[in-house]
Formats: structure tokens, sequence, C-alpha cells
């Protein structure tokens, strides 16, 4: 399956961007090491890759740069997880 990026877009609020860092921390545990799939995009160690995105993300969006294309990145992983089946979506439960 190829995915599309259909995430990006010009801006984000900060409530998208909290509900995907909520979402990736609520599952943590469940992601595997290693991820492929994503324009032919290996991530190895993916646990730990997600959660230095994350960092970086919130603390330099919080002083005002954009990183929307980063941003949309995550937000790929996170439908790649869904679609395959290695994580639930349970996003619409918890907002």
């Amino acid at each position: 399956m190829s995915i599309v990026n259909t995430q990006y877009k010009s801006s984000f609020t900060k409530q998208e961007r909290e509900e995907c860092f909520a979402w990736f921390e609520r599952h943590f545990d469940e992601l595997p090491q290693t991820m492929k799939s994503i324009r032919s995009i290996r991530v190895t160690n993916l646990p730990a890759t997600v959660r230095r995105m994350i960092n970086v993300l919130r603390k330099r969006m919080n002083e005002g740069h954009t990183f929307n294309g980063e941003f949309s990145l995550l937000l790929l992983i996170r439908q790649h997880l869904i679609e395959e089946g290695a994580v639930a979506d349970d996003s619409a439960v918890n907002t």
C-alpha cells in the first residue's frame, strides 16, 4: 500500500498538534521497532525516532516555528500504523 501525503497543510492548530502527540504517547509501547512502506522509507527504532520528533516539534513549534512538513510526516506515520493494523485508531475516542 502506498501512502500519499494527504496530511500536509500550511498550518496546524495547537489542538491538532497536541492530539497527535497524545496519540503517540498513548501508543509508544505498541510501536513496532521498524516501519517501512512510506514511499520506501524505512524507519528503524521507530519509538525513539517518534519520541525525538515530538520533543523537537514541541519545542520548536512553541518558539513560533511551523515545521509543517515534519509534523505532517508524523501524521503519515500514525496513518500508516493504523492502516497496517500495527496500532489501533482510538483518536476519535480520546478527543
